[in-house]
């Protein structure tokens, strides 16, 4: 089967998610307000907005990695479009976690839901590369154990962070922001760094020059 109708459906519910998250952000009804009650409305958007920016980033992420794993794909087959959807399902929970945290903040309960969701999207990454590197005739000749090794590497940050940021969440919601923010930090200026960002770009090359 060819790759190019699931790399558009993910790409399309991806956008549905990130669209998503903006709803959770209202416009306050300012018709009846004098300007110190639109202030405090504003100021009390200010979760939602940072849960926005912050999520938006994090599914960003998370798209990024997707593109990264069936890049490392020539084709895909019955089993690799299921365990796909199944990754793509908890992409699209996402805003749900998300409107949670804007809403309770400092609440233990919403760091659990909101970081949960991030573990197991980090743990699928596993599960799909796994499976493509274990078929010959889906993966990529750029997939070689060595890139695997370092993909593993860059991957694990992710779900410890989200597990550490659980647990702190116990003690101070702002320890589980801390290591949240770490693992975002890390992907987006770190990760592109290794040997899979080499082999990418050949496959890219490659692929131009067909």
């Amino acid at each position: 089967m060819n790759k190019v109708r699931l790399e558009n459906f993910s790409d399309g519910v991806f956008a549905i998610a990130v669209t998503l998250l903006i709803l959770s952000v209202r416009l306050p009804d300012a018709k009846n307000y004098d300007n110190n009650e639109l202030n405090y409305a504003l100021r009390k958007a200010i979760p939602h907005l940072v849960t926005f920016a912050f999520s938006f980033m994090v599914i960003g992420v998370f798209w990024v990695a997707h593109h990264r794993i069936f890049a490392l794909a020539r084709v895909v087959n019955n089993t690799l479009l299921w365990l796909n959807i199944l990754y793509l399902l908890f992409i699209a929970i996402m805003p749900y976690p998300a409107a949670l945290v804007a809403e309770n903040p400092f609440l233990s309960t919403g760091i659990l839901v909101y970081t949960s969701t991030l573990f197991i999207i980090g743990s699928l990454h596993f599960v799909l590369l796994n499976y493509i590197i274990q078929n010959r005739h889906i993966k990529h000749e750029a997939l070689t154990k060595e890139v695997y090794r370092s993909y593993q590497r860059t991957a694990a940050v992710g779900p410890v962070c989200y597990v550490l940021a659980a647990l702190g969440s116990f003690i101070s919601p702002y320890i589980s922001f801390c290591f949240i923010l770490g693992a975002l930090i890390f992907y987006i200026f770190f990760s592109g760094k290794g040997k899979i960002e080499e082999k990418l770009m050949i496959v890219a090359k490659q692929e131009v020059t067909k």
